[in-house]
């Protein structure tokens, strides 16, 4: 039932994002391939958390797991991003596309840097977390996340709101919601019966 209970947020979030004026199927069948990834990195990194000398105390175990993980994805990705559209082969015509908006290089290069550290920083933050939490908890954050970044969006941006997408944001909150219900539930129905 607790595994039931996360569709919904992603019933939510499916509604909220094929709403947008930008989608596209390739980028729906990317970022559910990404999420997919995601969760199974996160239950992955903690069934085998404990594997190999990663260091004596969790902060640094879970430091050099993500530092190892990143190194991997990055050398069994490298081809695909080769031949995939927008990947390695269109930086040139990106950065060209960027120096005739007026961005120096100076000011990109500092860009992408702050950009890569700050990202590598939140994964690090994530794998922390992690380490605090159930794999599929931590997911279901992860998923709301996402809702929040709508929200914000459109106060920030003024993002027009459709109907179907205020549906697929309030779908997946209360998904998260019936989600920590239903995990809380089971879980002190497992301790009684203890």
């Amino acid at each position: 039932m607790v595994y039931a209970s996360l569709l919904p947020v992603f019933a939510g979030v499916a509604l909220a994002s094929s709403s947008e004026l930008s989608f596209t199927m390739f980028g729906f069948l990317t970022a559910m391939g990404s999420n997919f990834a995601f969760v199974s990195r996160n239950v992955l990194a903690t069934k085998f958390g404990k594997a190999g000398d990663m260091g004596d105390d969790q902060q640094t175990r879970k430091t050099n797991q993500l530092a190892v993980l990143t190194m991997v994805a990055a050398a069994v990705l490298f081809p695909v991003c080769l031949f995939i559209p927008g990947g390695l082969t269109s930086i040139p015509s990106a950065w060209a596309g960027a120096m005739k908006a007026g961005v120096s290089a100076g000011k990109l290069t500092s860009l992408l840097v702050a950009s890569g550290f700050y990202f590598y920083m939140y994964q690090l933050s994530s794998f922390w977390v992690l380490s605090c939490v159930p794999p599929i908890t931590h997911s279901v954050l992860n998923t709301l996340k996402r809702v929040v970044i709508i929200i914000v969006s459109i106060i920030v941006f003024r993002t027009p709101v459709t109907v179907q997408s205020a549906c697929g944001t309030a779908t997946a909150i209360g998904g998260v919601l019936l989600y920590s219900l239903t995990k809380s539930y089971y879980a002190k129905k497992a301790k009684e019966s203890k």
